[in-house]
């Protein structure tokens, strides 16, 4: 889905970075992005293994380097497993490390360039609309004890609701969005064991839209000049989707208590 949006936006002409761990596809989706937009755009890939929010930081130095201004921040990193709780050496699960801590880590450390943006615009790609509130948010904020394949999912949806609902009240120039992407055919669940991974694949091929069908919708909050800061959730057809019934209750303890985790991971 990234790969995706990425040529979306060079196809617009957009000057892009992109951001993963592996470098061979980072320059193939380069050159792809070369082809589409031409060679006035400056596309370009930064490495990074978003588990760690540390290596987080150190790409955004890296970006802030070369850039002054940001306008638009695409988020779609992501991991399909069926594992338990898996912690990285920072102690945050991988799962809601990519889903929501750095994507949360890269916001932080970027709304600076942002404002120097005219239209600045974040755009956050997980489950807007479809995931179920995370109840124990109070009590188990990190998901060490209640952990499940489900309730992964929930917290990172839920909290990436409460996180930019809570950034857009911050930072009102600019908009913050979260879109649900629905079935799409990437090679998402390649890391599932073949017991799961071949009736996926089966799945993708006879139900899930195309990649490129799916960047079209995702960037429609991007390219909507209506759209002018605060708070916006995106269904998969890109129209508005609804928050869950405990977001004004969860919104200030959740963002509170990341902010927390992201600035002790960073002073660490």
């Amino acid at each position: 889905i990234g790969r995706g949006i990425a040529l979306r936006l060079a196809k617009a002409q957009a000057s892009v970075a992109i951001v993963g761990r592996r470098e061979d596809r980072g320059n193939a989706v380069v050159e792809e992005m070369r082809t589409v937009g031409g060679q006035e755009p400056k596309f370009e890939f930064i490495s990074c293994d978003a588990f760690l929010l540390n290596n987080v930081k150190e790409c955004v130095q890296k970006f802030k380097a070369e850039h002054s201004s940001l306008d638009f921040l695409v988020l779609t990193q992501g991991i399909a497993t069926t594992q338990g709780r898996t912690e990285t050496t920072e102690g945050i699960d991988q799962k809601l490390s990519v889903h929501f801590y750095s994507r949360m880590c890269f916001i932080h450390n970027l709304l600076a360039l942002m404002e120097n943006s005219p239209s600045p615009r974040v755009l956050s790609v997980l489950s807007a609309g479809v995931h179920s509130p995370y109840k124990s948010f109070r009590d188990d904020p990190d998901l060490k004890k209640n952990y499940s394949i489900k309730n992964a999912a929930d917290f990172a949806g839920f909290y990436n609701d409460l996180a930019l609902d809570a950034l857009s009240r911050e930072n009102p120039h600019i908009a913050f969005i979260h879109s649900a992407p629905g079935l799409v055919k990437t090679e998402w669940g390649r890391q599932f064991s073949p017991f799961l991974r071949y009736p996926v694949r089966l799945m993708q091929l006879m139900v899930c839209k195309p990649v490129h069908e799916c960047a079209e919708y995702m960037c429609e909050a991007l390219f909507n000049p209506e759209i002018h800061g605060g708070f916006h959730l995106r269904s998969e057809k890109a129209e508005p989707a609804s928050p869950t019934s405990l977001q004004d209750e969860a919104r200030d303890f959740v963002w509170n208590h990341t902010k927390d985790i992201i600035m002790k991971t960073e002073n660490s």
